[in-house]
């Protein structure tokens, strides 16, 4: 038997592989079906499988504990063992496959095949599972045990990170949670200093609570963060706490080596250009030296924050001009938008034809989807 995507681990796959294929497509079109929620096998095998996507928000009274114990037990088991133990075959052939969930987070497929063609499949987001039924239970785990978990999986964007995060930002006291977190900026672990990072981003979105407490200890914590991803962490959560104005303690960090940080700073620069206001010339200036980085990921957010925010200074133009050949895709994009925005037909078709080209979800068509307003009040206020 084989999967029916050409991945090759779809979840609809192994449930069908399982015999379950037409109950959880029935759930996961009718999520109100009780009939289908209460299906005690369907469920036991979701949390066998790793299917995450079935087992949040479904949770039984008689399947709930059964679940826990299921996906407990393959946190502490090594899944291709696990896997090649069922199928009886210790040199089953490994596959590994990322998988994308409906709200954006990832988990991995792991799929052994036997000699015989035989296959089992699960997908790695148990940790993300046994979290879940034990917040519902009431049994929840402590927030440095919740930290320990996500560093374990090391990828911030993992289920199994993400739903620790929001377990930990769920707790009912938030300031404890800051406080929590702000201690954990000093941890010799980089992956642990990006959970709290990213547990303080989440608090900072209603700049609640003891806001102060967070900038102070942000800024104190910026100029000493040695990895790239955790300083861009932080940052995004300061420029989340103080929206208003040029921000010394993130501009410092403009020179970056890492083209990722200056990406991140450009786009933040677009919270310090008012609405209907001539944009400060420090933030132009800074827009300029990013509009000629060496990284096409830092002129593009360059180009695009000052499309978006400051479409009438002359540097906007200086910038779309600078990069009017550039060879990079992205850049080209930016380029076309700007172009678009002041009128230019001819740009707005080649965007349009690299957006059809790109996919109708692609970011590319939904710029092109806005430069066709864009291009219509160009030409209604000529």
């Amino acid at each position: 038997m084989h999967p029916a995507d050409s991945a090759g681990c779809g979840l609809m796959a192994a449930a069908t592989a399982a015999g379950h294929g037409e109950r959880v497509r029935q759930l996961l079109e009718h999520e109100g079906d009780d009939s289908v929620r209460a299906d005690t096998e369907l469920m036991l095998w979701a949390a066998d499988y790793g299917a995450y996507e079935l087992v949040r928000g479904r949770l039984e009274p008689d399947t709930t504990a059964r679940m826990l114990a299921i996906a407990r037990a393959w946190t502490a088991t090594d899944p291709v063992a696990e896997l090649r133990r069922r199928l009886g075959d210790p040199a089953g052939v490994v596959h590994r496959h990322p998988i994308t969930l409906d709200d954006g987070d990832r988990t991995e497929c792991v799929r052994v095949t036997a000699g015989d063609g035989r296959w089992t499949a699960i997908q790695t987001a148990h940790p993300a599972i046994v979290i879940h039924i034990e917040e519902q239970l009431g049994a929840g785990v402590s927030r440095d045990e919740l930290l320990a978990r996500a560093v374990a999986d090391r990828n911030p964007e993992s289920v199994n990170w993400s739903e620790a995060r929001f377990t930990v930002t769920g707790r009912p006291d938030a300031e404890a949670t800051l406080r929590w977190a702000l201690s954990v900026l000093d941890d010799p672990d980089p992956s642990a200093r990006r959970f709290a990072a990213d547990v303080v981003h989440c608090l900072s979105f209603d700049q609640e609570p003891s806001p102060d407490l967070a900038c102070a200890a942000l800024a104190a914590r910026l100029p000493a963060e040695p990895d790239a991803d955790v300083l861009i962490s932080l940052i995004t959560a300061f420029a989340e706490y103080r929206t208003a104005g040029f921000l010394p303690e993130i501009v410092a960090h403009a020179g970056h080596p890492d083209p990722m940080v200056r990406q991140r700073i450009a786009g933040i620069l677009g919270l310090s250009l008012p609405l209907g206001a001539d944009p400060p010339g420090e933030v132009m200036d800074l827009l300029t030296v990013f509009g000629h980085d060496p990284d096409p990921r830092v002129r593009a957010s360059a180009l695009q924050i000052s499309r978006d925010h400051a479409f009438e200074h002359p540097v906007t133009a200086q910038l779309i001009a600078a990069n009017s050949d550039d060879p990079d895709l992205l850049v080209r994009v930016e380029v076309l938008a700007g172009l678009s925005r002041g009128g230019d037909v001819a740009a707005y078709e080649e965007l349009r034809r690299l957006g059809a080209e790109a996919g109708e979800h692609s970011r590319t068509a939904m710029i092109a989807d806005a430069a066709r307003g864009w291009l219509q009040r160009a030409r209604d206020t000529r």
